[in-house]
């Protein structure tokens, strides 16, 4: 993820960090997704999953995209 988005290693765990429930400071953060570490691969891969949370945001952010797109042409 981070060679996709031009991120050091560290930078994309804090940016994960705020993205889950807490950050690495111990203080809330947005509850979006979570990390798994993936045990085939020796701690060294982590898995970012949706939460609930997650789901219901890129949901409704997929209905306004559709919304507009169906809407092109209204002046939107």
């Amino acid at each position: 993820m981070e060679q996709d988005l031009g991120l050091s290693v560290a930078s994309g765990s804090r940016n994960t960090d705020y993205l889950c429930s807490q950050n690495r400071l111990k203080k809330a953060g947005l509850n979006l997704i979570t990390k798994e570490v993936e045990p085939a691969q020796h701690g060294r891969r982590i898995v970012l999953r949706l939460t609930p949370l997650g789901v219901r945001i890129k949901n409704d952010l997929l209905n306004e995209l559709n919304g507009l797109h169906n809407h092109t042409g209204d002046g939107i």
